[in-house]
């Protein structure tokens, strides 16, 4: 039951990065990159005091000598600037359809850890990604060539972290000062964004809010259960799971946002929640196979 319950905490993990885009949208508009900077801030303070209060601080000090730990901090890091600028570039539903959908791909050709079953899943929950976003689409507003680029972007940095996170688990780095080291690097490469940009907004009430809220909720309790479920599950199949994150998206949508989800949308969403099934059924079964960085 190891690799089930290992799948149940990526797609706990990946339903709260669904959370993310509501939050946004119900709070203050706000610069997206400055956003992003804040939240990794805030985000790698809480982690680094979650390991001393753990006891992990040994674990703070090997960290830094991990390649895996870089490659998932310039992966959380890439994935926070280039997703945020796809979806002002590309517009929501293409940017989420790239950078999400892509994931599993360019995760299972990275890692070659696929198998037919894995195939056939991620076919089935692609197609309904594509489905579920499809009925957004504005023809009116045709996406730009560097909001395409930028949602690959997203995506091939998310495929690393997921990678560098399975990495990590194959080599018994303690979670708590991997993930601490991970988004204070992540942290120090977005922090200039803080000093270049608009930043007066954090200070207010609804503007400390949002950033409390993006810190603590869809990163670091959702980064904990999803690394900790990446002790048991191969990245490509991580990679699949997270595509719960957009119907987790349109539901609250539906629920919070008053928007109506087209015909084509319930069938995509069904259709991603059968190849979800397909996987979590698959992973009761199936053994990790590690990766190794460096």
């Amino acid at each position: 039951m190891r690799g089930f319950g290992s799948a149940a905490l990526v797609l706990g993990g990946a339903a709260l990065f669904g959370t993310v885009g509501t939050a946004q949208l119900l709070g203050p508009d706000v610069p997206a990159p400055q956003l992003a900077a804040a939240r990794l801030l805030l985000a790698a303070a809480v982690f680094v005091l979650v390991a001393v209060a753990t006891r992990q601080v040994a674990g703070l000090v090997t960290g830094w000598r991990q390649p895996a730990t870089w490659f998932a901090a310039l992966g959380q890091a890439g994935f926070n600037l280039c997703f945020l600028g796809a979806m002002n570039q590309a517009g929501v539903a293409v940017g989420t359809l790239v950078a999400i959908g892509a994931t599993p791909i360019l995760t299972g050709l990275a890692t070659r850890h696929v198998s037919r079953l894995w195939l056939v899943a991620t076919c089935i929950a692609v197609g309904g990604l594509a489905l579920l976003v499809g009925g957004q689409l504005r023809t009116e507003s045709a996406p730009s060539t560097a909001g395409i680029v930028l949602a690959l972007g997203a995506s091939a940095s998310y495929a690393t972290y997921i990678i560098a996170g399975n990495a990590a688990a194959s080599r018994g780095l303690e979670l708590q000062s991997y993930l601490a080291v991970t988004f204070t690097i992540a942290a120090v490469l977005t922090f200039p964004l803080l000093l270049v940009g608009e930043v007066a907004w954090a200070w207010t009430g609804p503007g400390a809010l949002l950033v409390v809220y993006l810190a603590l909720v869809p990163t670091v309790l959702a980064y904990n259960l999803f690394n900790r479920g990446l002790h048991g599950v191969r990245p490509s199949t991580a990679s699949t799971l997270g595509l719960i994150e957009p119907v987790v998206a349109a539901l609250l949508a539906v629920l919070l946002v008053d928007e109506r989800l087209s015909p084509a949308g319930v069938v995509g969403a069904v259709l991603i929640v059968t190849g979800l099934l397909l996987i979590v059924r698959s992973a009761g079964s199936r053994e990790r196979v590690p990766v190794e960085l460096g």
